[in-house]
């Protein structure tokens, strides 16, 4: 019965099946370790450029800073588009902010992995 069954549509909200990842080995984290490093890159500081410390939000243009790196531009504009500022408009992102933590437990997890030559759950 194979005229009654719908075609699948793929959503795009829908993930693409993961790489398959190589046996334990030397370079068994590799693809890990770059989807990471690729993963911080978006993570930094509009203006210091390192990984996001207290992300704020500002609401005019939606660049991210670090809170102190932030801290000055308040009540003028935004460092990177000069867009106003203001405070009412400061945003707090604890969702960045729990992700960053992420990472950073990921990178912790993997580099001990480097170190042991083996998977840090065993």
């Amino acid at each position: 019965m194979q005229g009654n069954r719908q075609p699948r549509v793929r959503s795009g909200n829908q993930s693409h099946p993961a790489p398959a990842m190589k046996p334990a080995g030397l370079g068994a984290w590799a693809h890990s370790r770059a989807a990471l490093d690729r993963l911080e890159k978006l993570l930094r500081c509009s203006r210091c450029t390192n990984i996001l410390r207290e992300p704020v939000c500002l609401g005019g243009c939606e660049h991210i800073f670090c809170s102190y790196c932030v801290s000055d531009c308040i009540g003028s504009e935004c460092p990177v588009c000069y867009t106003p500022a203001w405070i009412q408009d400061v945003k707090i992102n604890r969702q960045l902010d729990s992700m960053i933590q992420l990472c950073s437990k990921l990178r912790n997890l993997l580099h001990d992995t480097d170190l042991s030559g083996r998977h840090p759950f065993c």
